[in-house]
């Protein structure tokens, strides 16, 4: 209404929209609302009132029914004198006057459009003219534009909204759901007519919400209306035009010529001017309104059912030679032509948005159905596809047994033919059952470089979601080979790629990046690209629920790392389920690895030697795993009581982390000359490990102080807190707390600029700080020793005497003579007593 009354202020308003829309319905509501800017004169039009000897004289009586007074008289002689006399008599009069021509379509180029033009440019503004018309009125309009002298209202502003939907279904009694008004509002576009229809039939339904959900357009009701209003008043070719476009979801003139013949090109113009139903999209797209296109469809497979896969298949084939590869597929599908469908998608190296490492949705929509059609052919394209399919559905069952099809298949032709489909069998391969072995993972890799280059690389083949993938492929080969360097490399060159790609994708290449990182020390890179994984989905909907391991498995690192150790261990749970669902030798290897290191932290020896018994021995096989393993035994030993062993495994691992474990065997064993010349060379090591260095730096530092040296021992705690908080490595500080709290405590300046470092340790109150193990206070007796500290904290978490000594690998008589040593010491005679006292005391 408020558009109509602010059109009517200017010369023209036009009213456009598809039988049904509700276009006279909103003109005559808008008339009788009274707020019109004069009089109105009606002219409700039908096909033969477009002559111009009648419509004139209709206009004249319309205007005297309006009481318009000195309207001439038409003469069929001076039809000249009589339109500037009409538009004379209209430009004398003091208020406006409104003519509303209803259905008012005269053909383009007419003396009447010419005539009504003239006559409304002349009648000055006193003349409003409003045109409801089912496509534009072959008037001047751009003119009117560039003036703003015109206002128009079409179908997008005359469809329903959802609260206009509640409003026609509560006038018939029909109460739906808001999901159901959704639907109706979805699959009709708010179009007014097939809301009244759905309503009507609602009326009476005993399911109103189901048939909302099922409403189209091929219900029998608004087929019926569809075939009157549109169908059946178009010539035959125009016609048979409209049926045969309704297999496409968009079709432009090209198109249009392939499926109706070369003589569709001069009708199609005609259709899309003058039919609404008809949607301009851009670039000389069009599409049919929702309901419609159903419409036409069903009417065309009742009238020629046997016309319909072939006009599937030839525009399958068209939009093939334009490059548009998921309405190829989409249309090769409606065709029933599985294997054609699976030979688009694979010689258009569409394989990644099947394996969900692009956008690219649809397609695996769209071939959900293949499995099925699959079996029993002789070209490897469409079992190909089918295991992509399982792939992306989770059913990794069915995708290794249409691969082994497809790879035999493949195995049958020479080698030379159907490369695409042989890099579509290694990329399925590679994402399904990534080869554990690194000779296997070596061969898929090379064969996979290979065939990519022998595929030519154009603008719409530059493909870049399978390079991403083959370049993390290449990562991986870095990580078993134990290079996480070259590692980190080739994932970098994947990831931007990745990033246009699926989530799936991007989470895949940040967690491999950040493993490499976190493998190499570098936690705060790491901790970084963990915090973007973190930031996408964290399980994939595609297939669904499935996780990223390597994602999980660099949380859970760079959390150890920050001696968050709950989020460490929630971290590795979720590793486990990820690996179940997608196993991966080395990944549960790691996992394992960093299980032990978290038992290690947690002060439970015994269990982190457990934890690497279960590593695989394929895994356990890669040398520089072994040596990772050898470092945890190594400290394990150590913390154990088994010097020997450990000085063992510190000595096989080797390099600056071996040194650094050797280092801790002699400090345990009192060797503090040993353990300064083991560490020593670690500290002139610039491209030794991070974590490495920063311990060779602790275990410098604790060795001055120990000598009484605190020149020295100051500068290395600096070096070590300064890389510690550069690197975001705090589990070194947090291990070395006994010595190191006493220490910081005492030299302000030095632990100022580092708190952020310390601080979440919960290791350095702001307040004056109370006596710990280090400086024994007035109501402890003696300093306690490491091992009496170790019994404890065992202590503190209520167990009984038989299992700290299982826990210890110690006697039960040796655990009672540490308890009563610790309880001379606190001045207590109970064990909740020691505890209380040792939390007062901060000594756990």
């Amino acid at each position: 209404m408020e558009r109509l009354e602010m059109g009517t202020r200017g010369p023209l308003t036009v009213v456009t929209g598809p039988p049904g829309a509700g276009k006279s319905v909103a003109a005559a509501s808008w008339a009788a609302t009274g707020r019109t800017p004069g009089p109105v004169a009606w002219v409700s039009l039908e096909e033969e009132d477009h002559r111009p000897d009648v419509f004139w004289d209709l206009v004249v009586a319309a205007l005297e029914r309006a009481e318009v007074a000195n309207v001439p008289r038409r003469s069929a002689r001076e039809h000249d004198i009589f339109r500037a006399q009409l538009a004379f008599a209209l430009s004398g009069r003091v208020a406006p006057v409104v003519l509303v021509l209803d259905d008012f379509h005269p053909p383009a180029g007419s003396d009447l459009a010419r005539d009504v033009a003239r006559v409304l440019k002349a009648a000055g503004p006193v003349l409003r003219l409003v045109l409801t018309s089912r496509c534009d009125p072959p008037l001047p309009l751009h003119r009117y534009r560039l003036n703003g002298e015109v206002a128009e209202i079409r179908s997008g502003d005359l469809a329903f909204d959802e609260e206009e939907i509640r409003t026609l279904l509560a006038h018939h009694k029909v109460s739906a759901s808001p999901a159901s008004v959704g639907a109706l509002r979805e699959r009709t576009e708010g179009w007014a007519a097939g809301l009244r229809l759905a309503a009507m039939t609602m009326e009476g339904h005993p399911d109103p919400d189901a048939f909302a959900a099922a409403f189209a357009g091929d219900d029998h009701a608004v087929v019926d209306y569809l075939v009157a209003e549109v169908l059946d008043a178009q010539p035959a070719a125009v016609r048979r035009l409209l049926l045969r476009l309704s297999v496409a979801e968009r079709f432009d003139a090209e198109l249009a010529a392939e499926l109706a013949g070369p003589e569709a090109g001069e009708l199609f113009a005609g259709l899309v001017r003058e039919n609404a139903f008809v949607v301009p999209l851009e670039h000389g797209w069009y599409r049919y309104h929702a309901v419609l296109g159903a419409a036409l469809n069903l009417t065309l497979r009742h009238e020629h059912p046997a016309d319909v896969a072939p006009l599937h298949r030839r525009a399958a084939q068209w939009f093939s030679r334009a490059g548009l590869l998921e309405e190829a597929v989409r249309q090769a599908v409606l065709a029933g032509d599985w294997p054609y469908a699976s030979r688009l998608t694979v010689d258009g190296l569409a394989i990644g948005r099947l394996l969900g490492l692009s956008d690219g949705r649809p397609l695996a929509g769209l071939l959900r159905g293949i499995p099925g059609h699959a079996a029993g052919v002789t070209e490897p394209e469409p079992p190909l596809v089918a295991a992509a399919v399982a792939l992306d559905q989770g059913d990794d069952e069915a995708c290794a047994a249409h691969l082994a099809r497809a790879e035999r298949l493949l195995a049958g032709l020479p080698d030379g033919h159907s490369v695409p489909a042989r890099l579509t069998a290694g990329l399925v391969r590679l994402v399904a059952d990534c080869p554990t072995r690194y000779e296997d993972l070596r061969d898929l890799v090379h064969d996979l470089d290979r065939l990519l280059d022998a595929i030519p690389r154009t603008p719409s083949r530059e493909l870049p979601e399978l390079h991403a993938l083959v370049r993390y492929a290449h990562g991986l080969l870095e990580l078993r080979a134990g290079r996480p360097g070259r590692a980190g490399a080739e994932f970098k060159r994947a990831l931007p790629a990745a990033e246009a790609g699926g989530d799936l994708q991007r989470r895949r290449c940040l967690g491999a990046l950040a493993l490499a990182e976190a493998l190499q020390g570098g936690f705060r890179w790491a901790s970084h690209l963990t915090t973007r994984a973190g930031q996408l989905p964290e399980v994939s909907t595609s297939p669904a629920g499935r996780r990223v391991t390597a994602v999980h498995l660099a949380c859970a690192w760079v959390a150890l790392e920050d001696v968050s150790l709950d989020e460490a261990r929630d971290e590795l749970d979720k590793v486990r389920v990820a690996n179940d669902q997608s196993p991966d030798g080395l990944l549960a290897a790691l996992h394992d690895l960093l299980a032990a290191r978290l038992d290690m932290a947690a002060g439970r020896p015994d269990r982190a030697l457990t934890a690497l018994d279960a590593i695989g021995e394929d895994a356990a096989a890669l040398p520089w795993l072994h040596r990772r393993m050898r470092l945890v035994e190594a400290e394990a030993r150590t913390a154990g009581g088994a010097p020997e062993a450990a000085m063992a495994a510190a000595r096989d691992v080797g390099g600056a982390e071996g040194a650094v474990a050797l280092a801790r065997v002699h400090l345990h064993e009192r060797q503090p000359a040993a353990a300064s010349r083991a560490v020593r060379p670690v500290l002139a090591e610039s491209s030794a490990p991070a974590t490495a260095r920063v311990e060779a730096w602790l275990l410098d530092a604790y060795l001055a102080y120990r000598a009484d040296d605190r020149s020295r021992g100051r500068r290395s705690l600096e070096r070590a807190l300064r890389l510690g908080e550069r690197e975001k490595i705090r589990l070194p500080f947090a291990m070395a707390r006994s010595w190191l709290l006493p220490v910081l405590r005492q030299d302000p300046e030095l632990l100022r600029p580092h708190r952020r470092l310390i601080d979440p340790l919960g290791t350095m109150p702001r307040h004056p700080p109370e006596p710990d193990a280090g400086e024994a206070p007035a109501a402890v007796v003696g300093r306690l020793s490491a091992r009496e500290l170790e019994v404890l904290r065992l202590l503190s978490r209520m167990l009984t005497t038989d299992e700290i000594a299982a826990e210890m690998f110690i006697s039960v008589n040796t655990v009672k003579t540490h308890l009563k040593s610790i309880y001379r010491k606190l001045a207590v005679t109970r064990r909740g007593e020691a505890v209380r006292r040792a939390h007062r005391y901060r000594l756990l």
